[in-house]
């Protein structure tokens, strides 16, 4: 089989859906041929890519068209490209082109944010588009709802949740002395890992939850893993800076120590010195946690996650098992349940562990990626359907 995939989102851009798309298409590439059309970025981090096309110059509209005209070269001179799979919602007017045009498949995945995004031109040219593709892959139950209440059918939807590569969590040293070589000896450590968009909560969680932890565990220490989302389309908000203002004014930079955007390496370590990881997201109508892949990478990692019950975190962490799930904005339970788990560690390894197992079982790249097969050649064996048309207006 072969897959045209067109996706905005692709290394070197860093993210969850980035980390998604590069996952999925090295491990079809194992056994299929993909050819992936995506953003400009330097040729300095694109050196040595195989069957990655790329627009000279950066910019959506441009981007747009060049994925459009090397669509259709590529399909043209290759009858045997039978999917036309796109990396997000944003994709979908050039997904359904191509796809009809040269009568093939056309599957897109929703993540949360790419089918909400308040935008009356957007919805109607792009969203509404989902309701013509012959798959829509939801990266959780949630965002399942969400594409079903933009009027996509429950049979043309699929629900596969995003992996994760364990083995790359697993380290040799232990948090003890990891903590030590970055100066966190003898701390107890809460982890954030993400990009600081305001949906994550991270000065809410400082503003209201933190300086009661540390009354009650004096010794903690709240370490950010991220940056603002600076390459994002849809976050432009310094929410870094709302941080730093925060911490100041509640004079908690003691209690806190910012690493900032980290590579994959340093990634592992920080997740192995630390006690738990939070995510206290916000539920709010302008935006959405589509997963919550964090909360996988730290169950990998061995660790336990309280997080906030929104989105789609219920499908990544095992409320009870793998960690502890509250209701957003309460943040008396937050507190109370990340002090339970620094005051008690054998609690937290035991929800880690649990994590740990669930995501070699049930969340393994070589797992989801079957899922897409599957998918794949379930379309494939339908029978052959007329065209549809792109828009009903």
């Amino acid at each position: 089989m072969e897959i045209l995939v067109i996706t905005w989102n692709y290394p070197p851009r860093q993210g969850g859906m980035e980390q998604l798309l590069a996952s999925v298409c090295a491990g079809l590439s194992k056994n299929h041929r993909v050819s992936v059309i995506t953003a400009y970025a330097d040729k300095h981090f694109t050196a040595g890519e195989e069957s990655v096309f790329r627009p000279a110059a950066p910019g959506l509209v441009r981007y747009f068209l060049f994925a459009i005209v090397k669509g259709i070269a590529l399909l043209r001179g290759n009858r045997n490209i039978s999917v036309v799979l796109g990396g997000g919602v944003l994709v979908t007017p050039i997904v359904l082109i191509l796809a009809r045009l040269f009568r093939r498949k056309a599957i897109v995945q929703a993540h949360g944010l790419d089918l909400i995004y308040r935008n009356s031109i957007y919805q109607f040219l792009v969203v509404r588009g989902l309701r013509y593709v012959d798959r829509v892959i939801a990266n959780s139950r949630h965002t399942a709802r969400l594409a079903q209440q933009k009027g996509v059918t429950e049979r043309a939807i699929e629900i596969i949740h995003p992996g994760v590569d364990w083995q790359r969590f697993q380290m040799a040293e232990d948090a003890v002395a990891l903590k030590q070589a970055r100066g966190l000896a003898h701390r107890k450590v809460i982890l954030f890992v993400g990009r600081l968009a305001r949906r994550k909560g991270v000065k809410e969680f400082i503003e209201q939850s933190l300086a009661d932890i540390v009354t009650q565990v004096p010794e903690v220490c709240f370490v950010i893993a991220g940056a603002n989302a600076a390459e994002s389309l849809t976050q432009h908000e310094d929410v870094a800076g709302e941080i730093r203002r925060s911490i100041e004014r509640h004079d908690l930079s003691e209690q806190l120590r910012w690493f900032g955007a980290v590579s994959d390496a340093e990634l592992a370590q920080i997740y192995a010195l630390c006690d738990v990881l939070v995510l206290p997201v916000l539920d709010l109508d302008s935006d959405v946690e589509g997963f919550g892949m964090v909360a996988l990478e730290a169950a990998a990692a061995g660790k336990p996650v309280i997080a906030t019950r929104c989105g789609g975190i219920p499908d990544a962490v095992d409320d009870g098992v793998s960690g502890i799930l509250v209701e957003p904005g309460d943040y008396q339970r937050l507190s109370e349940s990340i002090v339970s788990l620094l005051k008690d560690p054998q609690i937290g390894a035991a929800m880690g562990q649990s994590g740990r197992q669930r995501a070699e079982k049930e969340f393994t790249w070589g797992s989801v990626v079957s899922r897409y097969e599957a998918t794949f050649r379930g379309l494939s064996e339908e029978a052959n359907q007329d065209a549809l048309p792109i828009f009903d207006l």
